[in-house]
């Protein structure tokens, strides 16, 4: 197609060649579900969908209506629509709107005036709708055409409108987006791109969620055919001097004046040592924080209203520099300031804006002097008669725009366009009928006469329908096309022609990451937040997928949600009872899904983190996304929910091949897995995520690292046992920080460069036991314990000693006290367990002298010296008396009196 050069006094020509040889054949309202599914068979469902496509429940009441659960489809908010549309495309469009864009749903609703009066209406109606907004203008920008080409083909535009490239495809469902070039400029398509629900609530155009800097390539791609002639908007004046920084130009003498289009260094007519200093005002429509850029070689300023806003001065390579500052809407003076020394001549000026604007070009906002007058509003080259927008502003009731569509300042006259209702129509009549007099013309295929005459005679005949809930689920997926790209019970699904347009950063997954999900059975698999998060916002929860899930509106799809619950359902899978502390279920579920078991983090991305081979869905978000039913079913069978599938079992035919874990019992394995999850993004990161550790591993004898660890300070004496039991001990308090499970400690902190911070545990089940001194002398039982460290106290480290096994005993001495302290680990079935075993010596104390074992809520006691801290860490105490102490949340062990040493043990099982 030749490129459209649009002059501001030359747009109207376009739409005399437009309408005068339109690019498409004309047709019927192309509503993509209707000519899927019902163009064939001209069917009663077919009817009822264009029912609601083309709103006819606006002029044709009937008592209980329902639409299968379905709003009907309401026309675009016209609020503000000269922002957004040239005024001479609205007044082709009001002409003949199906000449201009064949597939319209808007009928012509003054086809019955006579032919001077129609003319007149056309024209103070175009005048009124101008009258709304100033259509901005922007330049055609090369460098972003590319790139919203493929935008348009990887996010999901093509599902619906088809490919813009190549020859046309033979596929009736595919919304034809007619001659764009003369209905938008960039900017107002690119604002429509990123929000169309704010002018076309219906949803029937998603939201996909663009970024503005995505939005404006998609609309630089889409409208590449429009170069329009854009006057200057910006004043620059050309300076001549050698400087190292930027000079004060009031100061100094232009040698040149002039105007231009952007901040173009160009303009000067000498490459090197010059200065530029470029003024306008800068439009800012909404109200919010705005963070400039500026790339520049060399020196440059950004002032506004008169302060500097971003300063990058000096001779310097091209670079970026950036500043905030909060603007209210209206017309700001703009400076931008350009020194060149010598080398390159670079200068750009961008903003990032609210609602996600991002690296607009400053350029495109600015203009030589604030707002025009009133009787030059409108699209530049349009100038709005007051007179005929008055007129227009009337005839937009009178005429029954107002019935169907909003626009500020106006209110429907609701017995205007009234027709009879469903019930009374005669259906070869009016609407229905094959030339339409006095009536507004759809221009309606002869299949879509005899579906909605379909629909009404059964209507007539059952008064009221009853719609199961299978069926609403149809209405919505066909309505809102979700059939384009998903497929539910057989029905649907991508179309063969179109298969090639869904792409994937993934090639190695095949077209499980590339192609839409099937929505079979998806209400027993997503949870209800879940799914109305989905169905109210969109989703991107597959990243491999280029295909972007878009936002509907939950006012439209949101009753998709209870619907999908209602049908999809699986047989119920109860939380399994497993026999073991919820920390050590956690560690299993870990080791499990770890690169050392079943490998699921080599698929998988893991809170964000790269999996090592493809990059599936993330493990972090599968308790908020599943429902615990589906997932306990659908990895002991993947395939039996997904044919195709990738994702492999681990427990084949139901059964566990990993026997030394849980038994070998597959659902406490898998129910394990799901706990562990739970944690989302708080869960302990798998081994083989990320950066792999430098693991301390305890072999036959216990390992022992000295170095700062996370919990347990800078003196630190970690402790690694083979039995998968862990210690870390603070020398400096003289009190054991922290036990833990599993795997002991990354060294690579500190055996890496200059290894400075802490280093937490790498295993499971960390517990913090109590901080502060261990021991006390307590005159009062009921007294608080003292709040000193063990090194304020007066405690003195006394080294430690070994065993054949590498098993250590701490020794310290506080008062007149000396405390071995030996530990050591055994295993009970498949978890380890620690013990301590205490020597104190000296002679006695005046008090009571004690050691605090435990502190926290929920302390209480078991049998056979068992105490437990709420269902977690349990602790047997041999050898002495444990006191809970309720007022104080710890749990007390009364040293054993008497000369010579005394003993006391601890066993730590969790």
């Amino acid at each position: 197609m030749k490129r459209m050069h649009l002059g501001i006094l030359a747009v109207a020509s376009v739409l005399v060649v437009l309408t005068s040889h339109p690019a498409e054949a004309q047709t019927g309202p192309i509503i993509p579900g209707y000519e899927r599914f019902h163009s064939q068979s001209s069917d009663a469902a077919g009817g009822e969908l264009l029912l609601s496509e083309l709103n006819c429940v606006a002029c044709h009441a009937q008592s209980n209506v329902d639409l299968g659960n379905l709003a009907p489809k309401t026309a675009p908010d016209l609020s503000m629509v000269g922002s957004r549309v040239r005024p001479e495309y609205l007044r082709a469009y009001l002409a003949d709107p199906h000449q201009l864009k064949p597939g319209a749903t808007m009928p012509d609703v003054l086809g019955g005036l006579p032919a001077e009066e129609r003319t007149e209406a056309i024209e103070n109606l175009t005048h009124f709708l101008a009258s709304t907004g100033r259509l901005q203008e922007a330049r055609r920008r090369g460098r972003d055409i590319n790139a919203g080409k493929q935008l348009y083909h990887d996010i999901g535009c093509a599902a619906c409108h088809g490919p813009r490239e190549g020859s046309p495809l033979d596929v009736a469902q595919l919304k034809p987006l007619g001659q764009l070039e003369a209905k938008y400029s960039v900017p107002s398509l690119a604002a429509f791109l990123q929000d169309p629900l704010k002018v076309r609530a219906s949803g029937r155009m998603p939201s996909l969620r663009l970024t503005s800097e995505d939005a404006n390539k998609i609309a630089q791609y889409l409208l590449q055919d429009l170069d329009v002639e854009i006057p200057a908007n910006i004043k620059y004046t050309y300076y001549e001097g050698n400087w190292s920084k930027l000079p004060d130009f009031s100061k100094l003498k232009p040698a040149d004046t002039g105007e231009t289009m952007s901040f173009d260094v160009g303009v000067a007519p000498r490459k090197d040592n010059f200065g530029l200093v470029f003024e306008g005002f800068l439009n800012i429509t909404q109200k919010g924080d705005y963070n400039f850029h500026i790339e520049s070689d060399d020196g440059s300023r950004l002032l506004i209203d008169g302060k500097e806003i971003v300063i990058y001065d000096g001779i310097h390579p091209k670079g970026r520099r950036s500043g905030k500052v909060r603007l209210e809407p209206g017309y700001h003076p703009l400076r931008v300031e350009y020194f060149e020394g010598a080398g390159e001549q670079e200068l750009e000026v961008l903003f990032d804006g609210p609602r996600g604007m991002r690296n607009a070009s400053v350029a495109d906002f600015v203009v030589l002097s604030p707002e025009p007058a009133e009787e030059s509003s409108g699209t530049p080259g349009f100038l709005v008669d007051a007179q005929r927008a008055e007129k227009g502003q009337v005839q937009f009731v009178s005429l029954g725009c107002a019935t169907c569509h909003k626009l500020e300042g106006t209110k429907a006259d609701r017995s205007i366009l009234k027709g009879p209702n469903l019930a009374e129509l005669e259906i070869s009549k009016g609407c229905l009928a094959a030339q339409p007099k006095g009536a507004p013309d759809f221009r309606l295929t002869e299949a879509q006469r005899k579906s909605l005459a379909s629909a009404i005679s059964h209507r007539k005949e059952a008064n009221t329908l009853a719609w199961e809930p299978e069926q609403r689920v149809q209405r919505h997926l066909a309505t809102f096309n979700c059939y384009a790209c998903h497929q539910r019970n057989e029905i649907g699904g991508i179309d063969p022609q179109l298969d090639t347009l869904f792409h994937t950063t993934q090639a190695e997954m095949g077209d499980e990451g590339r192609l839409p999900p099937t929505l079979t059975g998806v209400g027993a698999k997503l949870t209800p937040n879940w799914m109305n998060k989905i169905l109210g916002e969109g989703a991107k929860d597959r990243p491999y997928m280029k295909t972007v899930m878009p936002n509907f509106g939950h006012q439209n799809v949101g009753q998709l949600q209870p619907l999908f619950a209602t049908l999809d359902t699986l047989p119920e899978h109860p939380p399994i009872e497993i026999p073991e502390t919820e920390g050590r279920i956690k560690a299993t579920g870990r080791h499990m899904v770890g690169d050392k078991v079943f490998g699921c983090i080599k698929c998988h991305t893991f809170d964000g983190e790269k999996a090592s081979g493809v990059q599936g869905i993330d493990m972090t978000l599968m308790t908020r996304r599943l429902n615990h039913d589906w997932f306990m079913a659908y990895v002991m069978d993947p395939p039996r929910f997904r044919k195709g599938t990738r994702m492999p079992t681990a427990w084949p035919n139901g059964k566990s091949v990993m026997r030394n874990i849980l038994s070998g019992d597959a659902d406490q394995q898998v129910e394990a897995i799901w706990i562990y999850l739970s944690d989302q993004n708080k869960a302990a990161k798998p081994f083989g995520v990320g950066e792999q550790p430098i693991e301390l591993i305890a072999w036959r004898k216990a390992v022992i690292y000295r170095n700062f660890i996370e919990g347990a300070g800078s003196r630190a004496i970690g402790v690694g046992f083979p039995e998968k039991a862990n210690i870390a001990f603070d020398a400096n308090d003289m009190n054991l920080a922290l036990i833990w499970q599993g795997a002991f400690i990354d060294a690579s902190r500190h055996w890496t460069g200059r290894g400075q911070g802490y280093q937490p545990p790498l295993g499971d089940n960390v517990i913090r036991l109590p901080g502060k001194a261990p021991f006390a002398v307590l005159n009062d039982a009921a007294a608080k314990w003292p709040e000193t460290s063990g090194k304020e106290a007066g405690y003195k480290f006394l080294g430690y000693r070994l065993d054949e096994a590498n098993n250590p005993t701490f020794r310290y001495r506080f008062d007149e006290q000396t405390i071995a302290e030996a530990i050591h680990a055994d295993k009970v079935g498949e978890f380890p367990v620690l013990v301590r075993e205490f020597t104190v010596e000296g002679p006695p104390t005046t008090g009571s002298f004690v050691f605090r074992a435990l502190q926290g809520g929920g302390i209480h006691a078991l049998e056979d010296g068992w105490f437990q801290m709420g269902d977690g860490l349990k602790v047997q105490i041999e050898g002495a008396k444990g006191i809970v102490r309720p007022d104080q949340n710890d749990l007390l062990i009364e040293v054993p009196e008497g000369a010579g040493p005394r003993q006391f043990s601890l066993k730590y099982v969790w």
